[in-house]
């Protein structure tokens, strides 16, 4: 839905990478390459990332024609066009959000442990979004996912190695510095922008300017003020850490929480809350409710619903 009401240029297009044993009820009205899972996913699921790249590339029917390709992540939500970054990205240099382990001495050293090629080369520590020239890409997807198996064989064979790296978060963000490994080993460098997107839990906008000049947000968590009397029937007793930033009525780590969208929202709402539950409310009325009891959607012994693909 962010796609679609952000207003991005008329030439661009979205598509989905999906990981599944085929392609699901969803993929009828939104574009989608289907691969299936990598084996190790089992054991760590975001190496589909990687995997799901690299066999994009390798798929002669569906190999991307666009000279520039933005990687997000499906928390990467979009609110306004991204043109003046696409512009930017030339064969060899691309842009990327400065990851919040930017600065870390801990990510130059557990390259230096890893490296394969280029192991002087200066590490640019973005996250998502990736912009990227696509024969970039091209050569960055392969060593996506061997910098990521390189990591985790090294986890599992050596118990000390994820706790010497425990202050960038290794077992979970593997991913990431297989990303920024990979186009190290390539030689492709990336700029680092600060403010193509604005994390949910991160400061609000200071003013109208700031807002608009905002690409997307990285959604998780929604807040209303605390004196919003229709709004206290969603209020959350998870998230206390963030109450500074209201009463928590939404999460994307609820089980209900493609169920349960919070609305209408009222005039106060901040910033990234009121991006989150629009987007969540417009998705429901133009797409509908997400099919349930389906054979990729199913009720789980909780009671929930988990995905079956």
């Amino acid at each position: 839905m962010g796609f679609l009401t952000s207003g991005q240029h008329s030439n661009a297009r979205f598509e989905r990478l999906l990981t599944g044993r085929k392609r699901d009820d969803l993929s009828e009205y939104v574009p989608t390459f289907q691969a299936k899972r990598y084996p190790y996913s089992k054991r760590y699921g975001p190496v589909n990332k990687a995997d799901s790249i690299f066999k994009l590339f390798q798929s002669p029917l569906n190999e991307p024609q666009e000279e520039v390709i933005v990687v997000i992540d499906p928390d990467n939500w979009l609110i306004n066009d991204i043109s003046r970054w696409v512009e930017q990205v030339t064969p060899g240099h691309a842009l990327g959000e400065a990851a919040w382990f930017h600065g870390s001495e801990s990510v130059t050293n557990l390259w230096h442990e890893v490296c394969l090629r280029n192991c002087d080369w200066p590490l640019d520590l973005v996250g998502v979004p990736y912009l990227v020239h696509r024969r970039d890409l091209q050569k960055i997807a392969p060593w996506f996912r061997k910098y990521i198996m390189i990591m985790k064989e090294k986890e599992e064979q050596d118990p000390d190695f994820e706790r010497k790296y425990s202050d960038i978060q290794m077992g979970w963000g593997t991913e990431m510095f297989g990303y920024i490994f990979a186009a190290a080993h390539v030689g492709i460098k990336h700029e680092v922008v600060w403010g193509i997107q604005l994390r949910d839990v991160s400061e609000r906008p200071e003013s109208k300017e700031r807002e608009n000049s905002i690409a997307m947000i990285h959604m998780g968590r929604a807040w209303f003020p605390p004196d919003y009397e229709l709004g206290k029937q969603w209020w959350h007793t998870e998230g206390k850490s963030w109450s500074h930033f209201g009463a928590q009525v939404w999460c994307k780590c609820n089980w209900t929480a493609s169920d349960i969208i919070p609305w209408p929202m009222p005039d106060n709402v901040d910033f990234q809350s009121k991006h989150t539950l629009y987007l969540l409310h417009e998705s429901r009325m133009y797409f509908g409710e997400i099919p349930k009891q389906t054979e990729f959607r199913q009720t789980g012994p909780s009671g929930y619903h988990v995905s079956m693909s």
